[in-house]
């Protein structure tokens, strides 16, 4: 590459070096970092993560929490995967409390830790991480309960989800509309139809058309036609238009039903809309 005067770039050298640490040459791995360093080639996020990812796998969450420093000190955020790395490694060398423990006392790294912990799934983690907060009279606020919520909801978890947003109703923290949509949709995933229906309708009429739209994917998957078009309605009368994606939920659900005239009724609204 160097004899034919091109030069290697960040692209270049992350491939190199992710490919070091795919076949456990985290030392070759190093030494790519250390000289694309040298050659004044500024790493970015993916090679910073490649890194912090090869020493986690080891069990070297020391120096993969240098890593980490290097790259804030470099004004480098670091992303979900960077920071899902670091808690695997935790997981490997079972220092999970300590990961915690680190992050607690950090704003920011509270808030992305259990993130991160939802998006793994690990919510038991991240509601263990929420107890030790208000312990320490720190008070998560409602995008991170949301994350809480999202997560207790994917894995069928309703119960849970409506009980914790009551705590924290309780605990005098107010819920915003993606809150409620949240639990609405994951009402309609486990299959409590009506009970989205009821938290839906305690919302009242000022409702944004991804809120509308959930509650039309609800009644959609039940096949319950009449339900879309009335709600589909109302939205309107209430002031919110639907978007391609409404449209597209009801029209390709119309199809799977064979309601084929509604559909492509629907669908040549959407066009007049210029949504299509």
């Amino acid at each position: 590459m160097v004899s034919r005067r091109t030069s290697p770039n960040v692209v270049t050298y992350s491939a190199l070096i992710s490919g070091f640490c795919i076949v456990g040459k985290l030392r070759d791995a190093i030494d790519f970092f250390n000289k694309m360093i040298f050659e004044n080639i500024n790493p970015n996020v993916y090679t910073f993560t490649i890194l912090v990812d090869g020493f986690c796998k080891e069990g070297r969450v020391k120096e993969a929490k240098n890593v980490l420093a290097m790259m804030m000190k470099q004004g480098i955020k670091p992303d979900v995967v960077t920071y899902n790395s670091l808690m695997d490694g935790y997981c490997i060398v079972k220092e999970v409390n300590k990961a915690k423990k680190k992050c607690i006392a950090n704003k920011f790294f509270r808030s992305t830790l259990i993130d991160v912990l939802c998006k793994s799934r690990r919510v038991s983690y991240a509601l263990e991480l929420v107890d030790e907060m208000h312990d320490r009279g720190q008070q998560p606020d409602i995008i991170t309960y949301n994350s809480i919520l999202d997560a207790l909801c994917k894995k069928h978890h309703a119960g849970k989800a409506i009980a914790l947003l009551t705590k924290l109703k309780d605990q005098g923290i107010r819920p915003n509309m993606n809150t409620y949509t949240i639990l609405v949709k994951g009402l309609c995933r486990s299959g409590k139809l009506e009970d989205a229906r009821k938290v839906f309708e305690d919302l009242g009429y000022n409702l944004d058309v991804y809120a509308y739209t959930v509650m039309i994917q609800g009644f959609c998957d039940k096949g319950l036609f009449d339900e879309v078009l009335a709600l589909l309605s109302k939205m309107e009368e209430n002031g919110c238009i639907p978007d391609a994606k409404t449209y597209e939920i009801i029209i390709l659900s119309l199809f799977e039903k064979d309601e084929n005239d509604m559909a492509e009724k629907l669908l040549r609204e959407m066009i007049m809309r210029g949504l299509l």
